[in-house]
């Protein structure tokens, strides 16, 4: 018999903050351990036809949800697609697409770009800590910034959206690079 692989993707609702004090990072392993258990089959799978097995897990829902805007992010020949959040600062964002900024490399986890005008910071927290994937808005200096590796928690982040897709062609852009941000439902 050879190993069995079940994967449970719990992803955090956007505009939600994770704190460094929590204990569910214990605590929601016990809890999940018998809901995985009887999740994962212990059948073997049919090995396709190369004799290999194939895993494969569910991407990010790219359905957004009410109150999300969903736009698309254009760079050379690459269109990926993202949602923006329900929040003040998101909505901002929304208001001002469509958009052609000059993004750039920062620490090497993440590309920024500078925003023509401040982003309204009301009733968001004052920091947060970003996911891979997540579109932030980093209001001591005045930037839209996309994170594809982990940053922390840091004062003056929102998180305003995320994007459906890998952040592998982001992560790659080597130069300054140019991105048209709009939003998306009109004929793409």
């Amino acid at each position: 018999m050879g190993p069995y692989l079940c994967y449970m993707i719990i992803p955090r609702p956007l505009g939600t903050r994770r704190s460094h004090r929590s204990t569910w990072k214990l605590t929601l392993p016990l809890t999940l351990a018998p809901t995985m258990a009887a999740a994962c089959s212990s059948e073997p799978t049919a090995p396709s036809p190369a004799g290999t097995q194939a895993t494969t897990s569910p991407g990010p829902s790219t359905e957004p949800l009410p109150g999300e805007t969903p736009i698309k992010v254009t760079f050379g020949d690459t269109v990926l697609t993202a949602r923006l959040a329900d929040n003040a600062t998101a909505r901002d964002l929304a208001a001002q697409l469509p958009l052609t900024l000059t993004f750039k490399d920062f620490n090497k986890v993440e590309k920024i770009a500078k925003l023509p005008r401040p982003l309204s910071m009301q009733g968001v927290p004052e920091g947060d800590d970003p996911d891979i994937s997540d579109i932030g808005y980093y209001q001591p200096s005045g930037d839209l910034v996309f994170y594809y590796g982990d940053v922390g928690y840091w004062n003056g982040i929102v998180r305003i959206g995320r994007f459906d897709n890998t952040m592998k062609l982001i992560e790659q852009q080597d130069h300054d690079f140019l991105v048209t941000i709009e939003r998306m439902g009109r004929a793409l």
